[in-house]
């Protein structure tokens, strides 16, 4: 899970989970986890989606045992019964983005519309869901606001009028995203670093970063814009067992083993939001084409090895043809989305979405490095810059 709890015993603040504490006194309450809560039923009448009617739910907090700051999260489905998300299918429900603090809850009904329409198109393929009369399954979900504990979920309601309107999405994917963090770049969060993007892969991203131990950072869609471990919009995975996790403070994202990684995040659209799926993969580096005897595929062979340090340079296996260089990293997408070259020979250059068809050439002759047969290739990601030699 990418979530991890770290509760503490704190006194005189609105959340109070003194059953964390090591003492249970009259004046130190213990906290309850109810498994769930009520939600009311709204009026019984026809909302338009599309004329912006806001259906509007009220709700009993769940009884904690004391009063405490909550996060509600409303999930909202065309199915009375929810089913999350397995190995072979997706949850037939949706969460919607905006999440709320108070006990009665305003649905946006942009964020409800294109929840709910999606769905339609899901079960409906052939039929459009503007206009549709629906009957909207809806519960909530509820946490201690910040802390992971308290979770519960609410009765399931049925809205039975609800109108669909046309679906509008203004947003866009991103064309822009940031790194920022204790070891990011220049370190000390001194310095948002942009990212490489994916060739024809609309809001993905790359960088090939080094981590110190215990290393913590964060990223955004522009700079300033601090997004962290504990943003609900954001799925980390650890392909690389880099050990990440939520860092002791400010909601960090925390990386335990040092060393070099392949950090590539990817910005789905969800609505008016965006829904974030950060991977770190090994820092897998490699040599294609004639160089690497017409070698196309991610093969040991022409695999560079990896320098332990942040300032140590990525070296290549002796080249075993002259011809142009054509280099690579691995994810989990075509190797030509992530090519680069070292423009005069010396800066490395990403191809992010430049028209490279039948070789570098195509964007100039600066752009194409020639390597000879016999010869190896150095890289420092840290300082962008390589040679041929």
């Amino acid at each position: 899970m990418k979530r991890i709890t770290n509760i503490l015993c704190m006194a005189g603040m609105g959340l109070m989970l003194f059953s964390a504490c090591e003492t249970d006194r009259d004046d130190n309450p213990t906290l309850y986890e109810p498994e769930s809560f009520v939600l009311n039923t709204p009026d019984d009448k026809m909302y338009d989606l599309g004329a912006n009617d806001t259906i509007r739910l009220t709700l009993t907090p769940p009884e904690y045992g004391f009063s405490a700051a909550t996060t509600y999260s409303v999930q909202v489905s065309l199915q009375q019964d929810f089913i999350d998300e397995t190995e072979e299918a997706d949850a037939n429900y949706s969460t919607l983005s905006t999440p709320y603090d108070t006990a009665s809850i305003a649905l946006r009904p942009d964020q409800l519309n294109s929840a709910l329409a999606g769905q339609y198109q899901t079960l409906h393929p052939d039929e459009n869901p503007t206009g549709a009369t629906v009957t909207a399954y809806i519960r909530v979900k509820a946490e201690i606001t910040g802390s992971g504990r308290g979770l519960s979920t609410s009765n399931t309601i049925a809205v039975n009028q609800v109108k669909l309107g046309e679906v509008v999405n203004a947003l866009e994917p991103p064309t822009t995203m940031y790194l920022i963090g204790s070891s990011i770049g220049a370190g000390g969060w001194s310095e948002w670093k942009p990212m490489v993007a994916v060739n024809g892969m609309a809001g993905e991203f790359w960088s090939m970063v080094y981590f110190d131990a215990n290393a913590v950072f964060k990223f955004g869609t522009m700079v300033n814009e601090y997004i962290g471990y504990t943003d609900s919009r954001l799925t980390i995975k650890d392909n690389a067992g880099a050990g990440v996790s939520e860092a002791p403070t400010d909601g960090n994202i925390q990386v335990s083993k040092a060393g070099w990684y392949i950090l590539y995040i990817q910005a789905a659209v969800n609505g008016d939001d965006y829904a974030f799926t950060m991977t770190f993969y090994k820092p897998n580096v490699y040599v294609f084409g004639a160089t690497a005897k017409d070698s196309w595929g991610y093969t040991d062979e022409w695999k560079f090895t990896v320098p332990d340090t942040k300032e140590g340079n990525f070296e290549s296996p002796v080249l075993g043809a002259t011809g142009e260089v054509r280099m690579c990293i691995q994810a989990n997408t075509d190797w030509w989305r992530l090519e680069f070259t070292l423009k005069d020979g010396t800066d490395i250059f990403y191809r992010e979405n430049n028209a490279v068809n039948s070789g570098w050439t195509d964007m100039g002759s600066e752009y194409s490095v020639t390597g000879k047969s016999g010869q190896k290739i150095y890289l420092n990601f840290a300082s962008g810059t390589g040679e041929v030699k």
